[in-house]
């Protein structure tokens, strides 16, 4: 990069954002927000424009003259809109004059076919995730483009950025609800059997267990004479000197008990599995279950949702599906990850490529709540309306698990706002479209 020039410097100090209006209007005014509170002066406009203004001539005026760095927010939608590629050769041509071959900053948000005046720019991969592409974006504008900040007022511009996105407070009560599942108690003991001793006593494990040297931990209680054990809660807290087990490698090995103990429990309850390119498993309601609703009721806490349903305009059947994963940190919990995968009008699931594809098209107006109320629905009928579920570790000392997730009531709760988009995929409302979209094949 070619130094600016000290007169261009001082007057070129506001970050650009240039985006797609208004499809990521969200991530902009989240980018801005966030920009603003590290302290740089940002200028976008959902950020920057208000009812009246000359918008055409204060963007323009923005770009040319007081942009140090354009963010170009990246992805197919933004970079084939007319108004954003008008803003690309008005940045390339300012990159030019003040000699700035870096002058602008492709965010991916989504593979794009970049226009010709960008095509040899790197580009900040925001596609992973939001928080590990601002990351790298953060320590970009400090430590290698030194973009300057300014001092004392970052508080006061990233109230006013949310302050114009925001929504109104209302004085009545909210549940907030976790993903985190409340271990009430776990089992007693833990043993170790040599695979001597289980041959010798016609002995297979049928709960979850882990070899470990020549044998195997695990719950499960048999009458073996002589055979190692240890109180678990003890094991997990030092570790089981006996065996050479340190305190981090038993916590990591119960951990792997666990998790095949809730993927035990999911699969005797019938939930079909679904392995992701990580090697976890989604379990996921398969065609074998009801399109009904499932209602569930936990204290004041109650609704309904399905589970499963059939998109008219997309020829396919959703199914919702849940992962699981032990964390032995306070409080002990599992914590639940919730899914959607499809399958086409036969019952076979997509092929990994066009489950992905569809997925991200298929629910993007799903809101909380609904994903909240199905989270609820699925766990409710999983626990068979008890308040635990009960994890087979052992024979009769199960692991035990609490439900609901863990929530929280929040005293105030924030205003929607009037507008509802409309999901012509929510089997929840009576709505039949039959429009047929083609699938896209790469």
């Amino acid at each position: 990069m070619t130094p600016l020039s000290g007169e261009i410097v001082q007057q070129r100090r506001a970050i650009f954002i240039s985006h797609a209006t208004p499809e990521d209007n969200i991530f902009t005014t989240w980018l801005g927000a966030k920009l603003a509170a590290a302290g740089y002066e940002v200028w976008a406009d959902v950020l920057c424009l208000y009812g009246g203004d000359d918008w055409q001539r204060k963007l323009e005026d923005a770009l040319r003259n007081r942009a140090c760095k354009v963010l170009l927010v990246a992805n197919p939608s933004s970079v084939n809109k007319q108004g954003v590629r008008n803003e690309i050769q008005i940045a390339s041509d300012i990159g030019r004059r003040i000699g700035d071959s870096n002058f602008i900053l492709p965010l991916r948000l989504a593979r794009f076919d970049a226009p010709f005046l960008i095509a040899q720019t790197q580009y900040i991969d925001f596609s992973r995730g939001w928080a590990a592409g601002f990351h790298e974006l953060l320590q970009l504008l400090r430590e290698e483009y030194k973009v300057p900040t300014q001092p004392g007022t970052s508080a006061e511009a990233w109230c006013s950025i949310q302050g114009m996105h925001g929504r109104d407070l209302l004085n009545r009560p909210e549940h907030l609800i976790s993903n985190w599942l409340r271990i009430r108690k776990l089992p007693e003991k833990i043993f170790y059997y040599r695979k001597s001793e289980l041959n010798h006593h016609g002995i297979t494990l049928t709960l979850p267990n882990i070899e470990y040297l020549e044998g195997f931990l695990t719950c499960e209680e048999h009458r073996i004479e002589n055979a190692s054990q240890i109180v678990l809660e003890a094991a997990l807290e030092s570790g089981w000197a006996e065996l050479g087990i340190s305190t981090q490698d038993m916590r990591n090995r119960f951990t792997h008990l666990a998790n095949q103990g809730m993927e035990l429990l999911l699969k005797s309850r019938g939930l079909n599995a679904y392995e992701l390119a990580s090697g976890k498993s989604v379990w996921w309601f398969g065609n074998e279950f009801p399109d009904s609703r499932q209602s569930f009721t936990w204290s004041n806490i109650k609704g309904s949702r399905v589970l499963k349903g059939h998109s008219l305009k997309r020829k396919l059947h959703w199914h919702f599906g849940i992962s699981s994963f032990y964390r032995g940190n306070f409080p002990r919990h599992y914590r639940i990850k919730t899914h959607l995968l499809f399958s086409d009008e036969s019952g076979a699931l997509l092929a990994s490529k066009r489950m992905h594809r569809v997925r991200r098209s298929f629910a993007k107006s799903w809101r909380n709540a609904r994903w909240r109320d199905m989270l609820l629905a699925s766990l409710y009928w999983l626990s068979g309306g008890e308040s635990l579920l009960r994890v087979p570790l052992h024979l009769d000392d199960d692991l035990l698990v609490e439900v609901p997730p863990i929530f929280y009531t929040s005293p105030v709760s924030i205003q929607e706002g009037d507008a509802v988009e409309v999901d012509l995929d929510d089997p929840d409302i009576e709505f039949v479209d039959d429009e047929v979209l083609e699938d896209e094949e790469e």
